[in-house]
């Protein structure tokens, strides 16, 4: 039921930006592409997740870990960020600079998960904590250890602050994440 609720919310997603009224065809199909793009089998979270399910149990290396969540989560709010901008109709300037913010923002998001998992309780997270661990998944912890993943994950956010500062003034919540 879960992969069948996951095939029904992503063919709904493409069916819901299919359906946009007011938005010239030419950016639905941007839209369209850059979301079927993000959730697909190479570079995107499918693939991204069998890499992921086929590392389990292997050593964890920094190149392993990086190509997991670059494509899993990294390519889903980077594309999140870009499909904002073909909305508003970004420049390929304008683009650059928020497709460097989503993956900063989903490397951030991913280091931050993995410390969580960690270090949290069940209860708090709302899902099975010391689940990676258990499942022999290859995370940031396991590849750098807690303090320097509390390290990347704050660098993970700076770079994304500095990505988006060409596009002018943004109002920033917190700079440093508080793990």
């Amino acid at each position: 039921m879960a992969i069948l609720a996951g095939d029904a919310l992503l063919t709904l997603a493409l069916q819901t930006l299919s359906k946009i009224e007011g938005l010239e065809a030419g950016r639905i199909v941007a839209l369209i592409r850059e979301l079927s793009t993000a959730a697909g089998t190479v570079d995107g979270m499918i693939g991204g997740q069998v890499t992921d399910i086929e590392g389990e149990r292997q050593a964890p290396t920094a190149e392993l870990l990086e190509l997991i969540h670059r494509a899993k989560t990294g390519a889903l709010l980077r594309a999140s960020v870009r499909m904002g901008g073909i909305c508003a109709g970004a420049n390929d300037a304008q683009m650059e600079a928020l497709s460097a913010y989503g993956e900063h923002v989903g490397l951030a998001f991913q280091i931050v998960d993995d410390i969580l998992d960690v270090e949290e309780s069940s209860e708090a997270l709302g899902k099975t904590a010391g689940k990676d661990a258990a499942q022999g998944k290859i995370t940031f912890p396991a590849v750098y250890g807690l303090a320097e993943s509390r390290l990347m994950a704050n660098e993970e956010c700076r770079l994304a602050h500095e990505a988006i500062a060409p596009l002018g003034r943004v109002r920033i919540v917190s700079a440093r994440l508080r793990i």
